[in-house]
């Protein structure tokens, strides 16, 4: 049901021939609008620069469908890390690098000469594989609608739930950065009348691998800790608002109304980068000069506009799946029934 307020807001908008865009930003101001910024402490890296290693993924238990589970699985992961504009490190030198990684979180320390081969290392291991299956015998059911009853045939459903772990490490330093805890399902059901539900290898491995799939696809944990991330470059403030330039444009997907979040990065005391908010934007839907290949305008309230360095961190802010959107409703339920 609309709100008398969006109604009352959507007639305004007819009746004054002006369109709302993105945090009511119209228009671009122009350069001889722009206020004058402090530089940041610490200014933003470009996620453009940020290099992410995938180790092949390990399986703690033997299992049918091992190898298809951990191809797959590393193929979401670094399907999910691409969209975040990270680099990603050849495959190659990955498997290269494996077992040296991996006995490197044991110590605590990387030992490397030169250039890092990467910031972040993610390891994951799949944890389970859980294939469950039930029978259900013919029956007769009613139509609600019409009221006319109906043979339902003799079927099996089957459902395999597969868990993983991933962690996300700094890399030469090992620390651990955060631990992401996997979980996809996904199921089946056929006609039959063999009540011991037999299934094949081969549909095993399916219903396991589209499970391992939606484990990573679902999970939005890794898309906001590897978001895409750029920083402030100036901001304006015209009569049509005040808007931020972050250097994160169409390259990395932007759309108009994306979330932007921005942080100023501070130095303390030990030499640690630590992050504060400062708030949150829209990116503004102006056509042609709105969103560029390499930058975007930020409409931001005028008070953030005060809070704001040259260099500051913007991020974007990944899209949650929707049970209200057909194409994400299964994604959208799940997380509802969380």
């Amino acid at each position: 049901m609309f709100k008398k307020t969006a109604v009352a807001l959507s007639t305004l908008m007819v009746l004054s021939g002006c369109q709302m865009t993105g945090s009511g930003v119209s228009a671009i101001c122009t350069p001889d609008m722009a206020v004058p910024l402090a530089t940041a402490q610490v200014e933003s890296k470009s996620s453009d620069d940020r290099k992410v290693i995938v180790l092949p993924v390990d399986i703690s238990f033997e299992d049918s469908a091992d190898k298809k589970l951990k191809a797959v699985m590393r193929n979401e992961l670094e399907s999910q890390i691409s969209k975040t504009g990270s680099k990603l490190v050849d495959r190659k030198i990955a498997n290269k690098l494996k077992d040296e990684i991996k006995l490197a979180e044991q110590s605590g320390r990387y030992n490397t000469k030169g250039v890092p081969i990467a910031d972040y290392a993610i390891i994951t291991e799949i944890i389970g594989s859980e294939l469950s299956k039930s029978h259900e015998e013919a029956h007769t059911a009613t139509n609600i609608l019409t009221g006319d009853e109906y043979l339902v045939p003799a079927s099996c459903s089957y459902n395999v739930d597969v868990t993983a772990v991933v962690k996300v490490v700094t890399l030469p330093e090992m620390s651990l950065v955060k631990r992401i805890e996997l979980d996809g399902d996904h199921s089946l059901k056929t006609d039959t009348r063999d009540s011991r539900c037999p299934i094949s290898a081969a549909s095993y491995a399916g219903l396991a691998s589209k499970a391992a799939t939606e484990s990573v696809d679902y999970n939005t944990e890794l898309q906001h800790l590897l978001a895409p991330t750029a920083p402030v470059i100036e901001v304006r403030q015209c009569k049509t608002g005040t808007m931020a330039k972050v250097g994160i444009g169409s390259e990395k997907n932007i759309q108009p109304n994306d979330k932007i979040e921005f942080a100023t990065l501070i130095k303390n005391v030990e030499g640690e980068i630590e992050t504060f908010p400062i708030g949150e934007g829209t990116v503004v839907d102006v056509p042609r000069n709105g969103i560029r290949s390499k930058y975007s305008w930020v409409g931001i309230s005028e008070e953030m506009s005060l809070k704001l360095h040259k260099g500051d961190a913007a991020t974007v802010v990944p899209k949650e799946c929707s049970m209200w959107s057909l194409t994400e409703f299964e994604c959208g339920l799940k997380k509802a029934m969380k």
